[in-house]
């Protein structure tokens, strides 16, 4: 088999669900090859989006490999039409921490100008809306090599931690923050709470709780989450996910157990030097009696620890437990390009607008007001209260 990156490469547009499954080992086996990768762009993870969210796009898998047929890259889009605008973006948009392409180490020149070259001769799309990619992500290559319009804007936050021994972290917080958490660990310890993770068997059964605690989480402010948040795709999709995931040694559920019943629970994901936390669940009780973050944390860091990763990726979102504990925060941009600037110009002021907007809200110098009503503005918007009075299409 030719191993030369400089050799001509074979494209393909992968359009059905079947071949999308085919892929599984020759995916898995480029994922493993790939130093960029994350967990999200594993087969698992997006094959299991695929399945419970992929109604309503269309499949382009666009795949590169060498004259031998080896699987070099793949860039996992799908096209969206809607209104008249045809729209590409990455499988996974949405619940995903972390969106990219996949190339084999030692490939990437060839790859990246390929890759720039097939974006152009694919004429099905107006608009690529590459989300949530991080500043190491391999896209980037394929970007800066676009010969056409685009532009990056941020789009969001992950904080990171980093993994120092407990003690020693506990030192770089707040007083108060720290107090606490020891006095949670100590609560915990004497109520007999024990982390234990999830069996590969119990896998569908540990994802199906951690749904429920999530919910129960999150039940006292509904209105801060996307009602998809609710629906059973959301579910279906999370257990399928854990699943496969814990199935490839790419994740796992972690649980904390008091006497008989799951009080806290969380799933993670692991790779080359990532470790992030996707989604945690806890009971009301848990919520009243401990501080459930610092229960988790303290775990997913040994966890992170264990496998000498540097840095606890707690993943998308600013909220303000994630910011007492972050060493860093990591801006994911939104990467916009498009086949001409008529249709790029409009699309790509709206969000650098929005992301202006949404960094002055985030600022010391937004009013408190400004901020409330904005998110009263956003609830109304996310819960279609708006599109019912008339006031908002649908988008």
């Amino acid at each position: 088999m030719s191993l030369n990156p400089d050799e001509p490469l074979k494209v393909d547009v992968v359009q059905s669900t079947r071949a999308f499954a085919a892929l599984e080992k020759e995916w898995e086996d480029l994922y493993h090859g790939s130093p960029l990768a994350t967990p999200f762009q594993s087969w698992a993870w997006l094959y299991s989006w695929w399945e419970f969210f992929g109604d309503g796009y269309e499949l382009l898998l666009i795949t590169v490999r060498n004259g031998d047929g080896l699987l070099v890259a793949i860039i996992p889009l799908m096209l969206e039409r809607r209104r008249g605008l045809r729209k590409l973006l990455f499988v996974g948009t949405g619940p995903s921490g972390h969106l990219d392409m996949l190339v084999r180490e030692g490939w990437e020149d060839g790859v990246f100008e390929v890759g720039s070259e097939v974006l152009k001769r694919v004429d099905q799309w107006h608009v690529a809306d590459l989300q949530e990619v991080r500043p190491e992500a391999a896209i980037w290559g394929i970007f800066r090599r676009y010969r056409g319009p685009r532009v990056c804007v941020g789009q969001s936050s992950c904080p990171l931690i980093e993994t120092k021994p407990w003690e020693e972290l506990l030192m770089s917080v707040r007083k108060s923050l720290r107090t606490e958490a020891r006095r949670t660990l100590r609560r915990a310890e004497a109520d007999g709470v024990r982390s234990r993770t999830a069996e590969i068997a119990q896998a569908e059964q540990a994802a199906q709780r951690l749904v429920a605690l999530n919910r129960d989480l999150w039940q006292g402010r509904w209105r801060q989450t996307a009602p998809g948040h609710w629906t059973w795709r959301n579910e279906a999709h999370k257990v399928a996910a854990a699943r496969r995931m814990m199935a490839c040694g790419l994740g796992g559920l972690s649980e904390f157990w008091r006497n008989d019943e799951v009080v806290i629970s969380y799933l993670w994901l692991s790779g080359r030097d990532f470790f992030g936390v996707q989604l945690v669940g806890a009971s009301q009780e848990a919520i009243k009696r401990y501080q459930w973050s610092s229960l988790y944390i303290w775990d997913a860091l040994n966890s992170a620890r264990s496998k000498n990763i540097s840095h606890l990726n707690l993943l998308r979102g600013e909220e303000p437990y994630k910011l007492r504990w972050s060493t860093r925060l990591v801006s994911n941009q939104r990467l916009i390009l498009a086949r001409s600037v008529a249709l790029w110009l409009p699309y790509a002021k709206y969000y650098v607008l929005r992301s202006r907007v949404q960094r002055y809200l985030g600022s010391d110098n937004a009013p408190r007001w400004v901020k409330e009503a904005h998110g009263e503005l956003r609830v109304l918007l996310r819960h279609g209260v708006l599109r019912y009075l008339g006031l908002r299409k649908r988008p």
